[in-house]
């Protein structure tokens, strides 16, 4: 893939409203997944989730007026938020040109925080008790009209649902086409709000989360994972485009791949197969054979960690791997938008986050305890949904 470049990441995450508090975070390893307080969580076996601080909230979406924030759900502000971060970050000006400015968002869920209350309040006040703003708020394309409707913005968009592989399927979708010519200008990523009674019994009843309330991907103890709320986007533009305004570009997204197997088999044997072959193809539009660093799927599981692990050797050997994910917990369809935000910084920093939680490491190339300095200059990125998708992409310093 030639021509698409990022220029920007904005971010709402638990932890961070800003790329520079997410990168002390991850290097310092220092995990915001917390007691889950929004509800009782007795009745749950994970009581644990990584959610915006007090501090966080008011810096992200808590700028937004009470009207903006009435009639969205949570997920769409915490996307609103991103957008526009990522856009100051890029210092992208006001579209001049509408039509070849785009969205595409991922996410899994949708937004439950607006609905709940209103099915309560159905039940107990009958019409009256609905909220007039459920029907626009509530369905996963909500953030992508929203960014639009905000920045009046009419160019080619899309939403990504493909479990937690939406967002990996967003930004390289949308790079792919930047670099085809159906926009000059994306803003790309994913958006999630898992935390919710409603949502969280959802995530639940799917088996996988820990249930020891941990997150430790690539750990000889893992078990699970931990859901985490947020949204990442980033700018992406045709370099010409961005030379064009004296823009930096952070990275190339150099290459990008995606297949799918049936859900039952995405973390088992035939699951490993394509995920190598995913990956290699990746590689392969990429023009190279190797990397500095993956940045991992890291479900969390022995079976799925150990898929994971055995794709990437088969292809890669000996490599640098890690994971963000522990220290925003797992923000489901969001969550590869987390792992190219962090991938950007460790090609800035030229250094390697450790996995935060990770003591007991099943593979000796996974980065624990400090971070590592060495230099970065080509990141892989892997995601997996348990609905079978399966996505690799390869990014590339300038």
């Amino acid at each position: 893939m030639t021509g698409t470049v990022i220029t920007g990441i904005g971010l709402a995450l638990p932890g961070a409203s800003d790329a520079d508090q997410l990168w002390r975070s991850v290097t310092g390893g220092r995990s915001a997944v917390r007691p889950i307080e929004r509800f009782d969580t007795d009745s749950y076996p994970c009581p644990n989730a990584g959610v915006l601080a007090e501090e966080t909230e008011r810096e992200t979406i808590g700028t937004f007026t009470p009207r903006v924030r009435k009639r969205m759900d949570r997920f769409c502000q915490l996307a609103l938020s991103a957008a526009r971060s990522a856009q100051h970050d890029a210092g992208l000006p006001p579209s001049e040109d509408a039509d070849r400015t785009g969205v595409y968002v991922g996410n899994m869920f949708g937004g439950w925080e607006i609905t709940e209350p209103s099915l309560r309040g159905l039940l107990d006040q009958g019409y009256t008790g609905v909220s007039p703003h459920i029907a626009s708020a509530w369905f996963p394309t909500a953030p992508q009209g929203q960014i639009t409707i905000a920045n009046a913005l009419t160019g080619f968009s899309k939403t990504l649902v493909a479990d937690s592989a939406s967002a990996a399927l967003a930004i390289g979708y949308g790079a792919r086409a930047v670099a085809e010519g159906r926009a000059d200008v994306l803003l790309a990523g994913g958006a999630e709000a898992p935390v919710t009674p409603y949502t969280y019994t959802f995530c639940t009843t799917s088996g996988r989360l820990s249930p020891t309330g941990t997150y430790r991907p690539g750990d000889d103890t893992a078990d699970g994972f931990c859901v985490g709320e947020g949204a990442v986007m980033l700018v992406l533009e045709r370099e010409e485009t961005a030379r064009a305004r004296a823009a930096v570009p952070l990275a190339r997204l150099a290459g990008f791949a995606v297949r799918h197997v049936p859900e039952d088999e995405v973390f088992g044997p035939s699951g490993t197969r394509v995920l190598a072959a995913v990956l290699t193809a990746a590689l392969d539009e990429a023009g190279t054979d190797r990397v500095d660093c993956v940045a991992l799927d890291a479900q969390g599981t022995a079976q799925a960690d150990e898929s994971e692990l055995s794709a990437i050797h088969s292809v890669l050997g000996p490599v640098a791997l890690t994971t963000a994910k522990p220290v925003t917990g797992n923000l489901l369809g969001a969550a590869p938008a987390v792992d190219a935000a962090v991938a950007l910084l460790s090609l800035r920093h030229g250094t390697i986050a450790p996995v935060a939680g990770c003591e007991r490491p099943r593979n000796a190339h996974i980065v624990v305890g400090a971070p590592r300095e060495t230099p970065v200059r080509t990141i892989a990125l892997l995601a997996r949904g348990a609905d079978g998708t399966i996505a690799a992409s390869v990014l590339r310093a300038i």
